[in-house]
């Protein structure tokens, strides 16, 4: 034991130290907001509908850009491109906090979609940096340190949002948004560490980047299809009925099952406890058992859990389930996360992660950042139709979930392959 804690307190250093004490900072004011969007949504004027429509807006933005990034994370390095666009991120919040109807909100969204088009360079580096056996121990850590130190601050903007009402706590919470980006910014800008040798360099020609962006996609998804195959039908999947639910699990706790704001932000505090405690354990059975198996043990878990809550009628009975829904969670993401790196070659890892992008989740918020370009498309449709579903029947999004990740399962046992021997 002793062996292992030393093992891993070597590899926290570096890139894999400065992109988890960013995420740490980034998230804990994140937190504070990203669980309350969609009501902030309705607050400015927007309906269900309009919920959907806001969210497929961006999904449409983000795609436009990533096939860019990952281009230039591959041909010119992924370092400084990270810095510069967190800071371009970090401005998209003044819409945020200034926002005086939904239609202001639905910009600052498309605008965060196109800069976010450095995602892929970002979780490109985040795998060049993990040695390849450790992989699932260091992604845990890298969900359960920033999860334990942002515990409380989803519980935090509920409180504020119960004290000074939603559209001033919104506000407050995006004014500390703006100001932890910056600083974000800076700690990547300064600290983090180029991952990609013998760089060719992408030129000055702006049309010609585009092209050759564009062109590669064709080839990224030719190698997808040739090695991931199974597990891109999971993503495709998985991404649009996540994008189908994930907006209205505050809604359908605040409307049908009675919740407050507070509670709601006193569940996910709960849950965040529990998994903060099981990310560790997680990342260490997925670098035993593989990651496809503990893929399947997410959606095991997950299937009853997504149909419980639409049956769920009070605070203790919804803590449960999510409390099951965070440890389906971070088995998937880890598992899928491990997979990918294992998987993917570091020389094509920022093209291929623009398409598949880091992991996959079951449809709840946490983990990591899940999309690429191959899964805009179908994020986009869920987040379309996701509105409609909800307003016909608030439980219909749940029961479509747990019928898809009943799938999923199938699909991991007949699809899913594990490399015979990773990639560095």
């Amino acid at each position: 034991m002793a062996g292992r804690t030393s093992s891993i307190r070597t590899l926290m250093k570096g890139n894999i130290l400065v992109l988890t004490v960013s995420r740490i900072i980034w998230s804990m004011s994140m937190s504070i907001v990203f669980p309350y969007l969609s009501l902030y949504i309705l607050e400015l004027g927007g309906s269900k509908p309009i919920i959907g429509i806001v969210n497929a807006l961006g999904g449409l933005a983000g795609m436009l850009l990533y096939p860019v990034g990952g281009y230039i994370a591959d041909k010119s390095g992924r370092a400084k491109l990270v810095g510069v666009a967190t800071f371009l991120l970090a401005s998209s919040f003044l819409l945020f906090i200034f926002a005086p109807t939904w239609q202001w909100l639905a910009v600052g969204i498309v605008y965060q979609q196109l800069v976010l088009f450095y995602m892929p360079a970002l979780n490109a580096i985040m795998a060049d940096s993990i040695p390849v056996g450790a992989r699932g121990r260091i992604l845990s850590l890298t969900i359960a340190i920033p999860e334990a130190v942002r515990i409380f601050v989803p519980y935090i903007g509920g409180w504020l949002i119960a004290v000074y009402t939603l559209r001033p706590a919104m506000r407050l919470g995006y004014i500390l948004s703006l100001i932890t980006a910056i600083l974000v910014g800076f700690i990547r800008f300064r600290y983090l560490k180029e991952t990609v040798e013998n760089r060719s360099g992408i030129g000055r020609d702006i049309t010609k980047i585009f092209r050759e962006s564009y062109i590669d996609i064709f080839k990224s998804l030719r190698w997808i299809f040739s090695n991931l195959r199974g597990y891109a039908f999971i993503a495709v999947i998985l991404t649009l009925i996540s994008s189908i639910v994930q907006p209205f699990w505050i809604v359908y706790a605040y409307e049908v099952i009675g919740l407050s704001e507070y509670d709601w932000g006193t569940v996910l505090l709960i849950a965040g406890i529990v998994k903060t405690a099981v990310s560790v354990i997680i990342g260490g059975y997925v670098d035993r058992i593989g990651p496809k198996k503990c893929m399947i043990i997410a959606f095991v878990l997950a299937v009853p859990s997504v149909a419980a809550f639409t049956i769920s009628s009070n605070f203790i009975q919804t803590t449960i389930i999510y409390i099951l829904l965070v440890v389906s969670n971070a088995f998937l993401w880890i598992a899928s996360s491990v997979l990918l790196a294992d998987t993917i070659p570091r020389n094509i890892r920022g093209r291929i992660m623009a398409g598949l992008g880091q992991g996959i989740g079951v449809g709840i918020g946490g983990g990591g950042y899940a999309r690429g370009f191959l899964l805009f498309i179908p994020a986009t449709i869920g987040s379309l139709v996701g509105g409609y579903i909800y307003e016909f029947n608030p439980t219909f999004p749940w029961l479509i979930h747990s019928a898809f990740l009943a799938l999923s399962i199938f699909l991991s046992l007949v699809f899913v392959r594990e490399p015979e021997k990773a990639e560095e």
